[in-house]
């Protein structure tokens, strides 16, 4: 059996998927120079042209598309079958924000692993953002308004903060349904400027009286969350990640409007081929968001409602 070099094989697979030399290139850490080598050797042994150079990229010839047709895949088959045989494989690495990780990723990890006991998972809480470019990282859930370029992309949630504080605190500094003068607000100093929502959400509802800059502040989100059920003040937090403690009565609304932010939680991976433990995790996470998304809702419905009903 006579074998095309294999080199040029993948170099060529690549350009068939991107149809670009240079996303190609990215693809295999090499330089569009040598990609564009490889196609041509690969089209000497064939004796066929497998691209038409256009002036926005490639085009594949009609011979192209039968030989991408049969070797993509081949090339996954191959793949699949060193994933398989590979002491990792079963392992999904994500990389996330501590409060995620802590607030909403571990308590609904036990499903995942009830679905699929033979998949290893490692949570890496980390402020840092994945780069993809051998740090062992599969996915991601990052914070952004936009996808990120480069990478594939799935959103699991628009950002709505609600003003929380516990049941005493509320009692205490909530006026028909209006935040008293004298409330102390509580900050989140990273990744958020929550200063700044604070003066986003406080110009939304009309508050002339308080200083959005005052107030205690932390370095995550769940901090504030945590002093702001232990009657310390009132913090904006993300609906998810403090629908756990609504639903507990720990925490309660302190008035039901909230801030839209324009950002959303997205979930992101590199652009190749993912093995079927990631496929797996990245499916059930996207479920379990929506989920979360659905249960939230009703949490602040139930909130809104028995607001409604104290006036």
């Amino acid at each position: 059996m006579k074998l095309p070099p294999l080199n040029a094989v993948r170099a060529f697979d690549a350009a068939a998927r991107h149809l670009n030399l240079r996303h190609a290139a990215a693809d295999l850490f090499v330089t569009p120079g040598a990609v564009s080598q490889q196609i041509r050797q690969l089209e000497d042994w064939l004796g066929v042209r497998l691209f038409e150079r256009q002036a926005r990229g490639l085009a594949l010839t009609e011979a192209g598309q039968q030989f991408h047709a049969t070797v993509g895949r081949a090339l996954k088959s191959i793949a699949q079958a060193a994933e398989r045989v590979q002491p990792d494989h079963n392992t999904v690495t994500i990389s996330v924000l501590p409060t995620i990780a802590a607030r909403w990723l571990m308590p609904r990890l036990d499903s995942f692993t009830r679905r699929y006991p033979l998949v290893q998972v490692r949570v890496d809480a980390n402020i840092a953002l994945a780069q993809f470019d051998g740090d062992g990282v599969d996915l991601a859930i990052r914070h952004a308004s936009v996808a990120p370029a480069g990478l594939e992309s799935r959103p699991l949630c628009r950002e709505a903060m609600y003003p929380v504080c516990s049941p005493a605190y509320r009692d205490a500094h909530v006026r028909d349904g209006r935040l008293l003068p004298d409330v102390r607000l509580l900050h989140e100093t990273w990744p958020r400027a929550s200063g700044e929502y604070w003066l986003h959400w406080l110009d939304e509802q009309r508050y002339q009286h308080i200083d959005a800059a005052r107030g205690l502040y932390f370095s995550h989100e769940m901090l504030a969350a945590d002093a702001a059920a232990r009657g310390q003040g009132v913090a904006l937090t993300n609906q998810l990640l403090t629908a756990d403690a609504l639903a507990r009565g720990e925490l309660v609304v302190a008035v039901p409007q909230p801030l839209v932010t324009g950002k959303s939680y997205l979930l992101v991976w590199p652009e190749r081929s993912l093995r079927e433990s990631v496929r797996g995790f990245r499916d059930w996470l996207v479920e379990a968001f929506a989920d979360a998304v659905r249960e939230a809702g009703q949490v602040l419905g139930e909130v809104e409602a028995l607001e409604r009903s104290r006036r």
